[in-house]
């Protein structure tokens, strides 16, 4: 049977909707044993490992932090992409930044040098609210975020 013309150019919407919700699903099955070592995973779950959703931040199936950022930041890519088209400029740093900085706000903490509307569908879903393990690096770096208008030239760009 040859494959069909959507077969071989999937719909990107399609493909990036796919890989969010593969990304959410394998998360979820391994957010249980995310900071366990090896020898742990087996003696809970038995020799083949985690296969099924486990117990995990109030139930079974629950994603984790990095689901979350992964969708503000798909929002912040987004909302770039749309300035771009409705203003002609583009800005993604700073998109993607204030969608990090909405999601500061979903785990209760907030920015101490910028403010951003907490505004959007995805600000507005009450699960994404719940605090699953967020690094304090990462937690810290959000609060302290001082914009990149403010940072010194030298600090731009580096990685």
């Amino acid at each position: 049977m040859a494959a069909t013309r959507h077969e071989l150019n999937p719909d990107p919407v399609d493909s990036f909707t796919a890989c969010l919700l593969g990304g959410a699903i394998g998360d979820a099955l391994g957010g249980v044993v995310e900071f366990m070592p090896r020898t742990a995973i087996l003696s809970r779950f038995g020799p083949e490992g985690i296969t099924d959703y486990a117990e995990a931040y109030g139930g079974k199936g629950k994603i984790t932090d990095d689901t979350q950022m992964t969708l503000f930041t798909a929002e912040g890519l987004l909302r770039g992409q749309m300035r771009g088209v409705r203003r002609g400029v583009s800005s993604f740093d700073h998109t993607v930044a204030n969608a990090y900085l909405r999601w500061l706000a979903t785990q209760g903490q907030e920015c101490y040098d910028i403010t951003v509307a907490n505004d959007g569908w995805l600000f507005q879903q009450d699960e994404l609210h719940n605090q699953r393990a967020p690094g304090s690096t990462c937690l810290s770096a959000l609060r302290h975020y001082i914009g990149f208008s403010r940072m010194p030239s030298s600090e731009i760009g580096q990685n």
